[in-house]
């Protein structure tokens, strides 16, 4: 809005600091909410197997290294997901590099299209 209105450097200065305290906010905000989110499904989970009364040994959801490893295995699709999405990112960038360069390197590179 301070930028379509022609305000200031200085107004927009101001509001881009505030935007980006606003974004830290929500995704700090984010992170909570994840973590109250794994609490919670532990604590039902956890509720259910006392309740229904599976304690037969086989898995016990409560030791340490099995609920350490529920949580690397749920985690891992979605850091696969993400370590694509960089490097396509990168690969994208490059291939902008080069066609902005054979636009500025080679005459006529836009009537080819």
């Amino acid at each position: 809005i301070a930028e379509m209105a022609e305000l200031d450097e200085s107004v927009r200065d101001t509001t881009d600091a505030l935007d980006a305290l606003g974004n830290t906010t929500a995704a700090t905000g984010k992170g909570f909410a994840i973590g109250s989110a794994v609490l919670t499904a532990l604590s039902l989970l956890s509720a259910f197997t006392e309740k229904a009364g599976i304690r037969d040994g086989s898995v016990d959801i409560g030791e340490p290294v099995i609920l350490s490893g529920v949580l690397l295995g749920a985690m891992l699709p979605f850091l696969f997901a993400a370590l694509t999405m960089l490097s396509v990112q990168k690969a994208a960038g490059a291939i902008i590099i080069e066609v902005r360069r054979q636009f500025a390197e080679i005459p006529g590179t836009v009537f080819l299209l």
